[in-house]
């Protein structure tokens, strides 16, 4: 990690929305997303997450720089990290296994594991949650909507 301040967590606020849409966009592409929104449906879930509270979206800065963002909830089976996504430009640099520290050490609860879903073509997401010590847990499948059965 550069040395530019010690990572910190914030809460996002709502004049906040359409930079967590554009960094949504690049985890989709980065995914990439077999069904991705567009950029004013992804504004408007984030506005939704923040006012409704239906997620806790937060932003990982160094400083005054953006690292990334998570977007969790406490679900039935744990804490459910919905999104988590370190900026291109910090990649690489340590950031992305400090803020999952950090998350796990003073936010997410202590009691209960904490559940990701990652796009099986993401080769270097899987790799990253791997090497911070998640472990493989399940594998969805989709038949496409109108696809034939073989």
């Amino acid at each position: 990690m550069t040395d530019g301040g010690a990572l910190r967590i914030d809460k996002a606020k709502s004049d906040e929305v359409d930079l967590l849409a554009q960094l949504n966009r690049q985890l989709d592409e980065d995914e990439p997303h077999p069904y991705p929104l567009s950029l004013p449906a992804l504004s408007e879930r984030m506005a939704r997450w923040i006012a409704q509270r239906e997620y806790e979206v937060l932003l990982f800065r160094s400083g005054d720089q953006l690292v990334g963002y998570a977007v969790w909830r406490a679900d039935e089976h744990g804490t459910y990290l919905r999104h988590f996504f370190v900026c291109r430009d910090r990649r690489g640099q340590g950031w992305g296994r400090a803020a999952i520290q950090l998350l796990c050490r003073e936010v997410f609860p202590k009691d209960r594991p904490v559940n990701i879903d990652a796009a099986i073509g993401n080769t270097q997401g899987i790799a990253f949650w791997h090497a911070v010590g998640f472990e493989d847990l399940s594998l969805g499948m989709e038949l496409k909507a109108g696809a034939a059965l073989k």
